[in-house]
């Protein structure tokens, strides 16, 4: 079994950094940091596609749905699952109906917030037989 890779896309520095640890805690080695969606996307049109992509709504030039449109309409095989402070149900469901894999909020406590979403990153890559 081939080890998933991931993009994590946030423009702050210490959660970009936080994720990136407890997923390689996690045995998730392959994992690359982006400061903003721009980055991210240009890495993508080099060449470099990853499994799944773990981004922040607010990520700089472009908002989640732009970013969203960006990755699915080019790389339909990349899951995207949004990390985001805004917890606002309807803009949850919005993306997902849109195509995002999954949307979990960071809660006040990063630490809970980041457990919740090795959890659902964990259930999606066994359901893909990545994990």
């Amino acid at each position: 079994m081939q080890t998933p890779s991931i993009f994590i896309v946030d423009r702050n520095p210490i959660h970009n950094s936080l994720i990136k640890y407890h997923l390689n805690i996690n045995k998730l080695s392959q994992v690359q940091n982006f400061p903003n969606g721009q980055e991210c996307l240009f890495r993508l049109q080099r060449g470099t596609v990853p499994d799944i992509i773990i981004t922040d709504y607010d990520i700089g030039n472009y908002t989640g749905f732009d970013f969203l449109r960006k990755v699915s309409d080019s790389f339909p095989e990349v899951r995207v699952i949004y990390f985001s402070s805004i917890a606002d149900p309807v803009l949850a469901m919005k993306l997902l109906e849109s195509g995002a894999a999954d949307f979990i909020v960071k809660t006040s406590k990063l630490e809970n917030g980041i457990s919740e979403l090795l959890k659902n990153l964990k259930y999606l890559l066994k359901k893909a037989n990545q994990y």
